[in-house]
């Protein structure tokens, strides 16, 4: 079957700078990819560089993405190999009652004030960018302010030592509200945070450790009970992707490395296979004229968006 291909670079600035202690965002870069078949079947993909993920040269990728524009076969690496898996994904057309959620909520992303909307019933914190002794004692004093109902994700990106997630877990330990602490270690030392997990009384989430795995049912047989944060932007296979999330609903967080609206789209209708609340936070993004008003709402919906709209927005980059 013959493929129409085409690829446009999107670019998108935050309304403020987002900090980890991985490094510092101001500014997202990605490539966006349209495939249209011969029966009109529209889908998109993206390739997203990520700092402290992967972050290969921009021109190379641009090199290897344009080789595919003009329907050669490309040396695939991981970022273009997800994107080309989403293009080819079942995500683009799934019909609304296949979703386990017919609508997606997402955590909010608390910036260095930590100023929270009114809506906001699940927060996420950076953590790991002062000492942990500072850091505890000001997450602490904030969970104070927290209404009994809310709860708040802490993610480190495997910035914390054996020390320090002792220290936050003796912290921790009985506050209801902290719902996991995400990747205390760095993906290296996975084979020591599986064994440490049984000895804490907090939960935890593995992200950086499960990105580019084949088979994330791996940590399952490896015995981890804790959660899964999935960003499917930096997975092979799409549609593994989906089917992991699916049978562990209750246990996968889908999240974002901040995509275009194309992208975006996508992530969403992937949220809706889960039954927890998402980590797809687009305020960063707010004000870009670009947006799409149903990207902003709470809930989310998948499918709100449709191929036509997004199509409008492609031919709007030329």
């Amino acid at each position: 079957m013959k493929h129409y291909r085409q690829y446009r670079i999107y670019s998108q600035k935050f309304v403020c700078s987002h900090e980890t202690s991985l490094g510092e965002w101001k500014k997202r870069q990605s490539i966006v990819l349209r495939q249209e078949d011969e029966q009109g079947r529209v889908s998109f993909g993206e390739v997203l560089p990520t700092i402290g993920f992967v972050n290969p040269d921009f021109d190379e990728l641009l090199s290897v993405v344009n080789a595919w524009s003009n329907g050669k076969d490309v040396k695939r690496n991981p970022l273009i190999s997800s994107a080309l898996s989403c293009l080819n994904s079942k995500i683009w057309d799934i019909p609304k009652n296949d979703f386990v959620s017919e609508s997606v909520f997402s955590a909010e992303l608390l910036n260095s004030n930590l100023n929270i909307s009114n809506k906001a019933k699940v927060l996420k914190k950076k953590i790991g960018l002062k000492s942990a002794i500072i850091e505890i004692s000001e997450v602490l004093e904030f969970i104070k302010s927290l209404p009994i109902a809310s709860l708040i994700r802490l993610d480190a990106n495997g910035s914390l030592s054996k020390t320090d997630l002792f220290a936050w877990n003796e912290a921790l330990s009985g506050e209801s509200r902290v719902q996991f602490l995400e990747q205390p270690f760095p993906k290296e030392k996975t084979d020591e945070l599986l064994q440490i997990e049984s000895k804490l009384d907090i939960s935890l989430a593995l992200d950086e450790s499960l990105v580019w795995q084949n088979d994330l049912s791996f940590f399952k047989k490896a015995g981890w009970t804790g959660f899964y944060v999935i960003k499917p932007f930096l997975f092979p296979d799409w549609d593994q992707v989906l089917s992991f999330i699916k049978s562990e609903p209750q246990r996968s967080v889908v999240s974002t490395v901040f995509e275009s609206p194309f992208g975006y789209e996508a992530l969403i209708r992937c949220a809706a296979y889960s039954k927890m609340v998402a980590g797809i936070d687009r305020s960063l993004f707010q004000g870009d004229d670009r947006e799409f008003p149903q990207h902003h709402r709470t809930p989310l919906y998948p499918g709100s968006v449709a191929s036509s709209s997004l199509d409008e927005l492609w031919d709007s980059l030329l």
